[in-house]
């Protein structure tokens, strides 16, 4: 063999192995995209899960419910078609059972004031509201929703983020007039009242504002039978003194 052909031989084997480092290298980065690709989809499932399980039903409304559900559905989906498993299958196929179960009623218990009966499910719901506005904040910001829509879910999490609220004042009132009698109770529900009253715009929260103003009325007659007696006793207290 001459040196020509050595050295084309040679050439040869380098592009040869050149050729073949490359291939295993891109594989290896497809390979290594895809990992991530499939991470990056069991990640965006699983926060939305832990969203959708979280919320309460009184704070789940169908716009909402939906939203998520589709969400998780699409990811889901889109995972499937680069990575099946038969957990990822049966875990999509509990969820599709839990979507069509789920009944969303945003009733309150009747003859309730509040949407719960405890401070400490106010505060741990508020702190949900929270984590969802976050949630559809970073869902906005990487371009997976558009800004209408996320605007549109804001102001759904921002509105029962307020009316939740309102249950702090509600149970201060309740506090205050436990403390304090009725006087000073009636004027803390007067202030919760009007709170929720301006949160009131689809008359959603006309049950939760019946019961307020049913008990209102009921502290007013005491409110006045007391006035009633202190004047009583006063002009009482007149005419003893003037008999002296």
């Amino acid at each position: 063999m001459g040196q020509t052909e050595s050295i084309i031989l040679i050439v040869g084997i380098i592009v040869t192995l050149g050729t073949i480092a490359f291939t295993i290298q891109t594989m290896e980065e497809r390979k290594q995209a895809r990992k991530r690709l499939v991470l990056s989809y069991k990640s965006q499932i699983r926060d939305a899960l832990n969203i959708y399980k979280s919320l309460p039903d009184v704070i789940m409304t169908l716009e909402l419910h939906d939203f998520i559900s589709r969400y998780i559905l699409k990811k889901w989906n889109k995972l499937h078609e680069i990575d099946t498993t038969q957990d990822s299958l049966r875990s999509l196929n509990t969820f599709q059972e839990r979507i069509k179960n789920r009944v969303i009623t945003q009733q309150l218990p009747q003859g309730s004031m509040t949407v719960y009966q405890e401070e400490g499910q106010v505060y741990h719901t508020l702190g949900l509201l929270k984590e969802t506005t976050r949630w559809l904040g970073g869902l906005s910001k990487s371009k997976q929703i558009p800004e209408s829509t996320f605007n549109e879910l804001g102001w759904l999490v921002k509105d029962f983020y307020d009316r939740v609220s309102c249950d702090i004042e509600i149970f201060d009132a309740q506090e205050t007039l436990s403390q304090h009698g009725e006087k000073a109770g009636f004027h803390k529900f007067t202030i919760a009242l009007r709170s929720l009253s301006n949160l009131n715009q689809s008359e959603a929260l006309d049950a939760q504002i019946f019961e307020i103003h049913k008990l209102m009325e009921k502290l007013k007659t005491v409110i006045e039978e007391q006035k009633a007696e202190e004047e009583r006793l006063r002009i009482e207290k007149e005419r003893e003194e003037e008999d002296k």
